[in-house]
């Protein structure tokens, strides 16, 4: 729940002839948002507060994507899934998160073999003595994982 600031108008109080009335509270709503949502590459977040109409009120405040994005993941563990079909996605350890990023659509899912292609591509202009161990070793996985798939689909058509 987020943490709420009241703002308190003074009391009646007699001014000369005039009577100030009291005011009703004020309830202020911290957030936190993309400065621009519907931005391809989002470089700026700002936080600020907003009424309980969702006005905002004072200053809002900028703050760089990159030094937000790198608070926030840094003390987030992400691990890989691969769906049955072969999709493969970031996972966030917790839940709660993984649910609500996979409502907004920001688990990218990647099919296996366009990471693999990527990965060929990435390492094209590597020279040999470097990249030559890791794609054998890449070769290796790939063979004991098509392994596991054909064994796991002989299993379930018995």
């Amino acid at each position: 729940m987020p943490a709420l600031t009241r703002l308190h108008c003074v009391g009646a109080k007699l001014f000369g002839e005039i009577v100030m009335a009291k005011c009703t509270p004020i309830i202020l709503t911290p957030f936190f948002q993309l400065r621009d949502e519907d931005a391809v590459e989002q470089r700026m977040y700002v936080a600020g507060f907003t009424d309980e109409a969702g006005e905002a009120w004072g200053t809002l405040i900028p703050l760089d994507a990159e030094m937000v994005e790198g608070a926030v993941l840094g003390q987030q563990i992400f691990t890989a899934w691969c769906n049955s079909d072969g999709r493969i996605q970031p996972q966030p350890n917790s839940d709660g998160l993984f649910e609500e990023l996979l409502e907004k659509g920001r688990l990218k899912e990647t099919p296996l073999d366009e990471l693999v292609a990527e990965a060929i591509e990435q390492g094209k202009n590597e020279p040999n003595d470097d990249i030559l161990d890791m794609f054998e070793i890449m070769h290796e996985r790939l063979v004991r994982a098509q392994g596991m798939v054909v064994d796991e689909i002989a299993r379930r058509r018995r």
